[in-house]
């Protein structure tokens, strides 16, 4: 848990055992503890634009969204001052029925250093 509420950004279940110090568990005790997590609301899983899911500790308080570099593959979060998105949860309950509880979100482009890169090029 600690591994989780310390990074910021979403880990693979790969990156969290490849945190966790000598003697480590094996990957399906990493894999068992996340569904326990997941199950008493500490931790959520994350679907990235990549197939594989990640995971963040569940904070009070605290809502991210992520940018993800289309040139590097970097993923960084960052916490909106606002996020108001409840026009779009008004539409999805009218049309759908759909009680919506959270939601993630993601935007795509180029990091600084890529963006730098890409300059250059030109």
């Amino acid at each position: 848990m600690r591994i989780l509420s310390e990074s910021p950004i979403p880990l693979s279940p790969r990156e969290i055992l490849e945190r966790i110090p000598e003697p480590r568990p094996d990957a399906s005790t990493v894999y068992r503890s996340l569904s326990l997590m997941i199950s008493l609301g500490l931790v959520r899983s994350v679907a990235l634009h990549e197939r594989s899911r990640r995971y963040e500790a569940v904070t009070e308080g605290t809502h991210r969204h992520r940018v993800v570099c289309r040139g590097c593959g970097r993923i960084e979060s960052f916490q909106p001052k606002k996020c108001d998105l409840s026009r779009i949860e008004n539409d999805i309950r009218g049309a759908l029925g759909f009680d919506v509880s959270d939601h993630s979100l993601e935007f795509f482009g180029a990091c600084a250093e890529c963006g730098r890169k890409k300059g250059r090029g030109r």
